[in-house]
Formats: structure tokens, C-alpha cells, sequence
């Protein structure tokens, strides 16, 4: 595991139009609470975009680990997974529309995952979806987050979390 997999990513306040936050309060949100909703959450919604610019959304199973999300299946035979082939670029939604977590990321075919990382993967889903794990993590994919935008009170805590 890279030393990068673990580190904290970088936390600035979200940039809003004009008129969005007229109060002027601004927090940042702590980097451990978004990572926890992504650790438990249940359902990650891939929203991706075919050769003509059509968007499309999907509920995806999958897991954060090591700031990392990790799926299995479905890239040869949905329309998500060639998007994704086509077009690597991927946003990743949390399910609540009240306490927001957006990734912005990169997919790939090709995972980073050590033994010993594919076994917390593998545990991850096991918490989430009871009786389903992946099984072996050559047949796992990822998409490496370059941002995370993440708010609960919008608009005073809207914050975004550069990954280097």
C-alpha cells in the first residue's frame, strides 16, 4: 500500500456563487467524517458519460478503502462500465441529498490492491451487503478520487478535499 492511499487529503472551503452563502459563516468539514460516510455506506451512484456527452446514473455496490473505491463487475456488459472504458472521468454520489459526498475521480481496470487490502475489501462489502464479497481482486476496478466535495449544512460547511 502507498503512503499516499492513507494520507489525508487537503481540505479548502468550496467555492459557491455569489449569493449561495449571504450569511458568510464557513466551516470546513473534518476529512474523518466524510471518510466514514464513504466507509459505510451502502450504495455509491456512478454517474458517467457516453461518447455524445449523455449522461447516465447508476447505483453501484462497492467499497472505500484506503481512499480508493473499489467495485467488481459489470464493465464489458453495462452501459456505465463502457462509458467508463470510453471515458475514465467518473463522479461517485453518497445516497443523501442532505449530507453530500461527491467524488470526483479516475476509473481504472487495474487496481493497487496488496493482499492484505483486497481482504478489508473484501470484509467492507461483507459489512454492507451481509452475504456478497468479491472474490478474487483481479476482478476488482477503481477509481482514484481527485476530489471529494462534501457538505451537511449547506451552505456553511461546503468543503473540498484535494487528493495529490
Amino acid at each position: 500500500m502507498a503512503d499516499d492511499a492513507t494520507k489525508d487529503p487537503t481540505a479548502e472551503p468550496g467555492h459557491l456563487p455569489d449569493g449561495y452563502n449571504d450569511s458568510g459563516r464557513q466551516e470546513s468539514l473534518e476529512w474523518a467524517v466524510v471518510r466514514q460516510r464513504l466507509e459505510q455506506s451502502k450504495h455509491f451512484w456512478f454517474s458517467t458519460a457516453d461518447a455524445d456527452g449523455a449522461p447516465h446514473a447508476r447505483p453501484i455496490w462497492a467499497s472505500w478503502v484506503d481512499n480508493t473505491v473499489y467495485a467488481d463487475g459489470g464493465v464489458e456488459v453495462t452501459r456505465w462500465g463502457r462509458d467508463l472504458l470510453a471515458n475514465p472521468r467518473v463522479q461517485v454520489h453518497l445516497e443523501s441529498a442532505t449530507e453530500v459526498v461527491i467524488v470526483d475521480g479516475v476509473f481504472s481496470r487495474q487496481t493497487d490492491l496488496t493482499p492484505e487490502a483486497f481482504r478489508r475489501v473484501q470484509a467492507s462489502y461483507l459489512s454492507r451487503y451481509a452475504d456478497y464479497q468479491p472474490e478474487a481482486a483481479d476482478g476488482m476496478f477503481m477509481i482514484k478520487p481527485r476530489t471529494v466535495l462534501a457538505w451537511q449544512q449547506f451552505p456553511a460547511d461546503v468543503t473540498r478535499f484535494r487528493f495529490s
